[in-house]
């Protein structure tokens, strides 16, 4: 059988985008040589370089295989056949008139022969999907999802149905997330206002990069149940500038005020103590709903953090041994995050954490410093900040903070150390003086 098409001044040929790792699904691509020069196009459909003969053109049916895979490579090798006879027909009819082959019309014809078949999963509804049922799903690591992160996508592709409904361009193929849309949808971002009038606001940074990382995330999941098969996601750059904003820690003295400071309600209460045992165990807010079903005994709680499923033993410090002991006789409060982090703004605003603080925030691509009373920036990832670094401070060697917060690498764990270059020598010099390591004169 022919493994090469002539027609006319055009010839074409069918071969794979790489074909170094032979178990790596790889899109098949389409070469045209024309008398104005070569065309590439790729064809959506995707082969283990396995299963490819350079020789034929085509797939390879040789060799041990299932029934599902052979079916699957004889439909390739038929959508092959099909596309080379719409070029070779079109081709043909060209010649007739005297007209040459060009490029437009190769990838004219090859567009009608993609959709000539199974007609496109439309993505948002597709993307929706993914979504909504990330939560049982298993990732490319082998973990499953999160009920917090279901919000976080849904909310991510409510932003890019905005997008769309604005532009008054839908998005009908998943071809369309292009150079050119992913462009146009980061300047959407950036542009985008909301709020009350008068108190128009953008979005900031980190919303903005969050929002693409979560949609090339989904793009990716599609990418991998073979729906998708536009790569171009991949090359996005998501990578966040390190000063885009300042979040801010409490020093310990700061945390006895909160811990002393007086409260309204049993709520207020509840959310107080949960908030300062917070601040000596680097435990996230997910974490604290489930102390009730951690192992508390000689001193330490022992339980398995639910973002990243790592086991941690945690020891129980003396500022919050008597709130750990009450609460275990009790039962720990199961607080809601949205009200929790309120109530501890108002909390930190009654005992006056009221600092000015400056931070650096970008929003729609102006940066801006601005100050506000530090009890503005106080939620409750402000606990687990405060907790890495004052044990940090404290003196305590990295590689035990570590353990106790659960970070597995360096750099996540400098994202949360606060302390700031001077903090940290005075304490270095401490610990010189203490140990006899400097030369006093």
């Amino acid at each position: 059988m022919m493994n090469k098409w002539t027609s006319g001044e055009m010839r074409i040929h069918f071969n794979l985008k790489q074909t170094r790792e032979s178990e790596k699904l790889t899109q098949i691509m389409l070469v045209a040589n024309l008398s104005g020069g070569r065309v590439r196009v790729y064809t959506r459909m995707r082969v283990r370089p396995k299963h490819w003969s350079v020789a034929d053109n085509r797939c390879s049916l040789a060799g041990r295989m299932t029934r599902r895979e052979r079916m699957g490579l004889e439909n390739i090798n038929e959508q092959i056949e099909r596309m080379a006879a719409m070029l070779h027909e079109a081709d043909n009819h060209l010649a007739m008139k005297g007209e040459p082959m060009t490029e437009t019309m190769v990838r004219r014809v090859m567009g009608e022969a993609l959709n000539g078949g199974k007609r496109e999963t439309r993505p948002l509804p597709y993307l929706h999907r993914l979504a909504e049922e990330y939560v049982n799903g298993i990732n490319r690591k082998g973990r499953r999802g999160h009920d917090s992160s279901v919000s976080t996508y849904l909310t991510a592709l409510a932003r890019l149905e905005e997008y769309e409904r604005r532009r008054k361009t839908p998005i009908e193929s998943f071809a369309d997330f292009d150079k050119r849309f992913f462009a146009d949808f980061t300047h959407f971002l950036y542009s985008y206002t909301y709020g009350r009038e008068g108190q128009r606001k953008h979005y900031t940074q980190n919303t903005i990069v969050n929002t693409l990382k979560v949609i090339k995330n989904l793009l990716h999941r599609a990418y991998d149940n073979e729906v998708n098969t536009n790569d171009y996601f991949m090359k996005v750059q998501t990578a966040l500038a390190a000063d885009v904003s300042e979040p801010v820690y409490l020093e310990e003295k700061e945390i006895k005020r909160l811990a002393g400071v007086r409260t309204l309600t049993d709520t207020e209460r509840e959310v107080r103590d949960a908030f300062v045992i917070a601040c000596y165990t680097a435990l996230r807010i997910s974490d604290l709903r489930r102390l009730n079903e951690a192992v508390i005994q000689n001193g330490v709680i022992t339980m398995y953090q639910t973002k990243t499923l790592e086991r941690v033993e945690i020891p129980i410090l003396k500022e919050i041994a008597p709130l750990v002991e009450y609460y275990h006789e009790r039962g720990f409060p199961v607080i809601n995050k949205v009200t929790a982090n309120r109530i501890i703004k108002t909390l930190a605003e009654r005992c006056h954490i009221d600092t000015p603080v400056s931070y650096k925030e970008c929003r729609g691509g102006v940066s801006a410093v601005r100050t506000v009373p530090k009890w503005q920036m106080v939620s409750f990832h402000t606990a687990r900040r405060s907790c890495v670094t004052n044990l940090y401070k404290r003196g305590y060697p990295v590689n035990y903070v570590m353990t106790l917060s659960g970070h597995r690498s360096m750099q996540a764990f400098q994202r949360y150390m606060r302390a700031s270059s001077k903090e940290v020598m005075t304490n270095f010099v401490h610990l010189l003086k203490k140990d006899k390591a400097l030369s006093v004169r």
